[in-house]
C-alpha cells in the first residue's frame, strides 16, 4: 500500500518541475490529476483513454489510482456535463478512483515518453526534437531497407500500417510523433529541414499521400491507440521499480484508428 499523495509526488518528481511546467505551455489538454479518490492505492491502472468501457474494467480490476494519456474531457465544459460524461465521472466517483492524464507530457518526455520510446524500440537514438517539441527524430546505427525497418515497427506496434512509399528505400532517419501527429502545411518545412526519411505516426489525413509524394518522404500510420500506450507503460514501469509491492497493470482496450 503506497499513500496517494506520495505516489502522486513521485510521478510528478519522474516528469520534473521544468517539463511540467513547459507543458502548461504547451498543451491545452489535461498534463496532472483530474480527480481525487481514496487516500490509499494497492492498484493502478493504466491506459490510453477515459472511455466508460476502460473504467469499467479498472473498476472491475480493484484499481484505486488511473493513468491515462488522452483525459476525461473536463475542458472547456462551460458548467455543462453530458450523459457521457456524467457516465464517466459516476463509474470514477462510485469507485472512489483517483484519476491522472499527461497528454503533452506522455508524447514529448525524451526518456519514457511514447515517441522516445518508439525510438528505442526501433533501434534507433534520439538526435533532434520534432514536431515542435512533441515528438523526436531518431537515427538508426546504419541505413536500413524500408521493407525491414517496418517490419519492426510492426512487431512493436502489433499493427500493419496505412504506408505510403514516396521516399527513400533505405531509411536512416526517423520522425515520430505519436497519435493524431499528421503534418499540417506549417510542419512541411520543418520536415524537409529535419532529413527524415520516414515519418511514424499514429493517423493518416486526406492530405497525407500528395504531401508525401511532394516532399519525398515514405509515411506510415500504425493506429492512434497503438502508438501511445508506450509512454503509460513505461511510467507504469518506473512506478513499479520504485513500489514494487504495487499491483500495475496496463488495462488494454484495442482500438482499430
Amino acid at each position: 500500500m503506497v499513500k496517494r499523495d506520495e505516489l502522486i509526488n513521485f510521478i510528478n518528481d519522474c516528469f520534473g518541475r521544468e517539463f511540467r511546467a513547459n507543458a502548461k505551455r504547451k498543451d491545452n489538454y489535461v498534463n496532472g490529476v483530474q480527480i481525487r479518490g481514496r487516500s490509499e492505492v494497492n492498484t493502478v491502472a493504466l491506459g490510453v483513454s477515459a472511455s466508460l468501457d476502460f473504467l469499467k474494467l479498472c473498476r472491475k480490476s480493484g484499481a484505486d489510482l488511473v493513468i491515462i494519456h488522452h483525459g476525461i474531457g473536463l475542458d472547456g465544459l462551460d458548467h455543462h456535463i453530458s450523459p457521457l460524461l456524467k457516465n464517466r465521472l459516476r463509474e470514477l466517483i462510485d469507485g472512489d478512483m483517483t484519476l491522472l492524464a499527461f497528454h503533452y507530457m506522455l508524447d514529448a518526455h525524451p526518456v519514457f515518453g511514447n515517441n522516445a520510446q518508439i525510438i528505442e524500440k526501433a533501434g534507433a537514438r534520439i538526435v533532434a526534437p520534432f514536431h515542435d517539441d512533441w515528438g523526436f527524430v531518431g537515427e538508426l546505427p546504419s541505413p536500413l531497407t524500408l521493407d525491414s525497418v517496418i517490419a519492426t515497427l510492426s512487431r512493436v506496434f502489433g499493427s500493419e500500417p496505412t504506408l505510403f512509399r514516396n521516399g527513400p528505400k533505405r531509411v536512416r532517419r526517423i520522425g515520430t510523433v505519436s497519435g493524431g501527429g499528421a503534418p499540417r502545411m506549417s510542419n512541411v518545412a520543418e520536415i524537409i529541414d529535419s532529413g527524415v526519411d520516414l515519418y511514424v505516426t499514429g493517423e493518416a489525413k486526406e492530405e497525407i499521400p500528395a504531401i508525401s509524394k511532394e516532399i519525398n518522404i515514405n509515411y506510415a500510420a500504425f493506429g492512434h491507440y497503438n502508438t501511445e500506450k508506450f509512454g503509460v507503460t513505461a511510467l507504469g514501469d518506473l512506478i513499479k521499480k520504485q513500489y514494487p509491492a504495487l499491483d500495475v497493470r496496463f488495462i488494454d482496450v484495442p482500438c482499430a484508428l
